[in-house]
């Protein structure tokens, strides 16, 4: 049985890999798809000690989502997704001003 703790961070990452496959044209779940992949993607710490907590390899769920999740932003979300991405870099340029 999980404790509470695990089925947090199971509905966590369930939900991360649920924004990657997004096929729709939604600006907010379009944020959420960039987000999602950008996260579990790369190699970001909390991703890979979420993963480590639930004794999963992180790239297993990595291969997992290139193989069977459409990640890539389709030529209609394309145009949604430019202020998406400004967007998203202005709050990443702000977070690591604030860490000044």
């Amino acid at each position: 049985m999980q404790t509470f703790e695990e089925r947090l961070i199971t509905a966590i990452l369930t939900q991360a890999v649920e924004d990657a496959k997004y096929t729709g044209l939604s600006k907010k779940y379009l944020k959420h798809k960039i987000e999602a992949v950008n996260w579990i993607l790369s190699d970001d710490p909390q991703f890979n000690y979420y993963c480590k907590l639930l004794n999963i390899e992180p790239s297993y769920i990595k291969n997992k989502v290139k193989a069977h999740a459409d990640t890539k932003i389709s030529s209609k979300q394309k145009i949604l997704v430019k202020p998406i991405m400004k967007m998203l870099e202005r709050k990443n340029n702000e977070s690591r001003c604030v860490g000044i």
